[in-house]
């Protein structure tokens, strides 16, 4: 049996980016277990950080567009790496190309 559990989650660029989009970072635990004799026993245990880019409005679910797995990335870098896959979602970034 596997778990997951999102530790923390943290929307990141908030006000930056344009509507209807959203950029949330979260820290999942992950777990597997096994079932022996009708007791659990962890065999697995780690921690993932990642930075996803969703689409939706407050209203309804939001759907998954990337994942980001972070690799110690500063602050900077995840704007970077997301900007050249996305080059529309910076708000301010767009007013200058315009």
């Amino acid at each position: 049996m596997k778990v997951y559990e999102v530790i923390e989650a943290l929307e990141m660029f908030r006000g930056e980016i344009i509507e209807d989009y959203y950029i949330i970072y979260e820290q999942t635990e992950k777990k597997v277990f096994e079932n022996r004799n009708n007791h659990l026993f962890q065999q697995e245990r780690f921690l993932e950080e990642s930075v996803n880019v969703f689409q939706g409005n407050p209203h309804s679910t939001l759907k998954k567009v990337k994942a980001y797995p972070v690799c110690h990335l500063a602050y900077g870098d995840i704007r970077e790496t997301i900007r050249k896959d996305f080059p529309y979602l910076f708000k301010n970034l767009n007013r200058s190309l315009a």
